[in-house]
């Protein structure tokens, strides 16, 4: 009998919990603690100004995504930190994370808006840095930087190809050369250009001999995929030719690098 009294104790206690506070509220996140009229006061004053977006975590069912509640400590004081993510737009693009002094007496928040951070209720530089901290701001996309020719050519696989083309492609003059055998030649170079032919994604290099100033001397070299074969267009004073017979999709690329005007070179030797 006493068991049995002391599991109905229990179980009205449970009941009592569940009635008092809501799931949201008992593991810490924003719309537990938006029950407590101080709260919705203070966020509700912070949010007058805001972009409209921000007001759907004022809403018992609003379109975001929020975070469970963590504490920090500024100064000695302690205070509540709320993230939420909002679905509206992008939801990586706006993102709130609000602040709230003990009992809910002040808040502040920083907001992400497509990767610009701004705040709200004035923080301090302290309160900013923690705010800041904690938003959600996408990393910008890492930039792509692309080598040169002689950065590739320091690569066996490239230098092997480029040998073979040299080898191959019978009179060439010396600065071309002397470019495609890294010997020691002045010249400028542009750095790769990747470029899809057939679901092929090829590297493509242009370069110019500095010996005369760059004028009618040009050579574009492409290599396939981690430098396996190479081609190219050459242009000497003028006169064009193919190295490395081409297809004509790749000479038609090549051409398209050495000549923005897409003058009429010929057809490749090649397929």
């Amino acid at each position: 009998m006493r068991r049995q009294f002391r599991w109905i104790v229990m179980a009205a206690a449970l009941v009592t919990m569940c009635v008092a506070y809501s799931p949201a509220m008992a593991i810490g996140y924003l719309s537990g603690v938006l029950n407590k009229p101080a709260y919705v006061q203070t966020l509700t004053k912070l949010l007058d100004d805001a972009p409209a977006w921000t007001r759907e975590i004022l809403k018992r069912n609003g379109a975001y995504a929020s975070s469970v509640r963590i504490t920090t400590d500024i100064a000695g004081t302690s205070y509540e930190l709320f993230g939420m993510c909002v679905s509206v737009a992008k939801c990586s693009d706006t993102s709130i994370v609000v602040m709230f002094a003990p009992n809910a007496t002040q808040a502040w928040a920083g907001l992400n808006e497509k990767g610009v951070v701004s705040f709200l209720g004035s923080p301090s530089d302290a309160q900013q840095a923690v705010l800041k901290r904690q938003l959600y701001v996408a990393e910008p996309p890492p930039k792509v930087t692309t080598p040169f020719l002689f950065d590739v050519l320091k690569k066996p696989a490239y230098a092997q190809a480029s040998k073979i083309l040299v080898e191959h492609a019978g009179k060439l003059p010396r600065w071309a050369r002397d470019v495609l055998a890294q010997n020691d030649v002045a010249y400028n170079s542009t750095p790769a250009e990747l470029v899809d032919i057939d679901g092929v994604t090829y590297e493509v290099f242009t370069v110019c001999a500095k010996e005369y100033s760059c004028a009618n001397t040009h050579l574009a070299v492409m290599f396939a995929p981690n430098g396996t074969q190479a081609w190219g267009v050459l242009v000497h004073e003028g006169v064009m030719s193919y190295l490395g017979a081409p297809s004509g999709a790749q000479a038609a690329v090549m051409r398209g690098e050495l000549d923005p005007d897409d003058r009429k070179w010929g057809v490749p030797a090649g397929k």
